[in-house]
């Protein structure tokens, strides 16, 4: 349940994200800047599942993950969480390196995901898991919205869509304005297929925005919903040279 977008510049890009869960899921740990080999990179933790979600780095990557909800996401078996799967890459150069360690891994292990790597001087990968076969795409350049939903996965990207598309044709083009103005929205009104989703059971939980130039790498995190006012932690690196 949560929605990603992204928008590139002359020297960089800006992505956002909204994470949506439970709401019994405990609360995340706030972003700090974690350190692997002598490499760097800002992300929030996952304190029910372990590892993280989102994260950038100081060569300018960022990685977030969105899950799946698949059949066979329910078996019993010793599931590893996709959280680590992210921190596991949060620490490659770009995205060819975080492709590679995806390939060499024993994805079996994890349920259904989509994993998407940006930075500002190649193509954005999205990897697809669906249990059997992981798909490698490309092509894609941050919209329309990369959504899911644990209740209605094909409705949420539809009407998800639907108003990125309207806002687009009011905003008159796409740059972080209009992404920021989409993660915010309640429409087509405010409930399960919003960006900014509310339910009985679930709501976004975070709002998380990347943004990346020729000099430094910024995250800035809003511990809830965007609606909910509250004021966004921000955390930079010096952009490093891969």
């Amino acid at each position: 349940m949560c929605t990603l977008t992204w928008v590139r510049h002359g020297t960089g890009f800006e992505l956002f994200f909204n994470r949506d869960e439970q709401r019994t899921r405990a609360k995340a740990k706030a972003p700090f800047v974690h350190e692997r080999a002598g490499r760097r990179w800002i992300a929030p933790t996952d304190t029910a599942g372990g590892g993280t979600w989102i994260g950038v780095n100081e060569f300018g990557l960022a990685v977030a993950l969105l899950n799946g909800f698949l059949r066979g996401d329910q078996g019993e078996r010793p599931w590893t969480t996709r959280g680590e799967l992210v921190e596991s890459v949060l620490d490659a150069k770009n995205v060819r390196e975080v492709e590679v360690r995806l390939r060499k891994r024993h994805l079996e292990r994890f349920r259904s995901f989509t994993l998407v790597a940006v930075e500002p001087a190649a193509p954005a990968l999205v990897a697809s898991w669906d249990g059997q076969e992981l798909a490698l795409d490309q092509r894609f350049d941050g919209h329309p919205p990369i959504c899911s939903s644990s209740l209605d996965p094909n409705g949420a990207t539809r009407a998800r869509r639907e108003l990125f598309s309207e806002l687009q044709a009011r905003h008159g083009g796409i740059d972080s304005g209009l992404l920021e103005l989409f993660h915010r929205s309640h429409g087509p009104e405010r409930g399960a297929l919003s960006p900014c989703m509310h339910r009985d059971d679930a709501a976004t939980q975070s709002f998380t925005r990347i943004a990346v130039d020729a000099e430094r790498v910024e995250l800035h995190y809003t511990p809830g919903a965007p609606c909910e006012g509250l004021a966004a932690e921000r955390l930079e690196l010096p952009r490093q040279r891969s």
